[in-house]
């Protein structure tokens, strides 16, 4: 009898056993080779999980490249006598090509027989590996493998890659980001637009989500002011029944968003004003008030006077510094007499 070839014997009670574990691939066999660069099909895209907008090198990775080559092997896998495919490594082979000029670099190679969602699979562990795996690269991996595997070997199989509990709803949360459009997309793998946000866009229609996204990139807005604006757009346009697309055409909004005007911080702060005032137009009119009331009052420098929060109760608060204790001592009593008669 061969080494693998001998019966195990079943136990008697079947009833208790546990379900078998899901099958886990052996390990791929690589082979260390020296390749052609113009034997690699940079056509085929099968494999990537970036958006089509970052498939680029980075000006960081082609400066390490011209610095000290390429570090890191990239994998290909065989398609044919002189043709190879990548699995990883797309923007270093690009780098090699643009700094280096190079005609061949190390690589390495898997067979041909290679089953696509063992490539996809191969690419999803480098790039966790990597550290910093993007939702939009989580989403393009889970659309790939999805035609290789149902959606219950998928989730059970990758998603405790990921960290996430193998359940299926984690695939329906991340492949709708993929209706985004190209450049939002590529905003949201490069952490230039909130996950949070993404999906609030997903639910306006396409001109209102390419308007408000707008915005965001001309006034580079923090995750706090993308969901402030995102929030406040879509609240005022259901109430006056228009579009987010109209709201942001109006005349006080192009005149924020003026290109003249260089100071994006004072841009961003003005039309987040702007955003208040139409909101909660009786606050702004309270706001207005409390700031007349303040000013007739003449109060000295430093001295400050604060309603409470959004004017839910009539207390205010005035504030005074003093140089140090001892000036404050010194004053006290005439506070403390003037408090007495206030209450008196």
């Amino acid at each position: 009898m061969g080494l693998f070839s001998h019966r195990v014997k079943q136990p008697r009670h079947s009833k208790n056993l546990r379900p078998l574990p899901m099958r886990i691939p052996m390990p791929p066999t690589f082979r260390s080779s020296l390749v052609n660069l113009h034997h690699i099909n940079f056509q085929d895209f099968s494999n990537s999980l970036t958006p089509e907008e970052a498939r680029e090198p980075s000006p960081a990775l082609l400066d390490s490249v011209a610095r000290a080559g390429i570090l890191h092997p990239p994998i290909l896998r065989e398609q044919g006598r002189t043709s190879m495919e990548i699995v990883t490594g797309r923007r270093r082979l690009l780098a090699a090509q643009q700094t280096l000029h190079s005609i061949s670099t190390i690589c390495l190679v898997l067979p041909a027989d290679t089953l696509p969602a063992e490539t996809l699979a191969i690419n999803l562990e480098d790039t966790v590996l990597r550290g910093d795996i993007s939702v939009v690269e989580q989403a393009i991996f889970f659309q790939k493998i999805l035609a290789h595997l149902d959606e219950n070997e998928a989730a059970q199989r990758f998603l405790p890659v990921l960290g996430l509990e193998p359940h299926r709803h984690h695939l329906h949360s991340l492949l709708p980001l993929l209706r985004l459009e190209e450049h939002l997309l590529t905003a949201l793998h490069e952490g230039r637009l909130h996950e949070g946000v993404a999906r609030e866009l997903l639910a306006l229609n396409f001109t209102d989500r390419l308007s408000l996204y707008e915005v965001m990139e001309i006034l580079s807005l923090s995750v706090s002011n993308q969901k402030k604006i995102t929030i406040s757009c879509r609240e005022l346009a259901a109430r006056h029944n228009t579009s987010v697309m109209a709201l942001l055409s109006q005349p006080e909004v192009r005149e924020i968003l003026d290109p003249q005007e260089t100071n994006i911080p004072q841009k961003t702060a003005r039309l987040m004003q702007w955003l208040t005032e139409q909101r909660f137009p009786n606050l702004t009119e309270a706001e207005q008030e409390f700031r007349a009331f303040t000013a007739a009052l003449k109060l000295p420098n430093g001295v400050a006077l604060n309603h409470s929060p959004s004017f839910e109760q009539d207390q205010v608060h005035l504030t005074i510094p003093f140089t140090n204790r001892e000036a404050l001592r010194t004053t006290w009593p005439l506070i403390a007499d003037a408090l007495k008669a206030h209450e008196g």
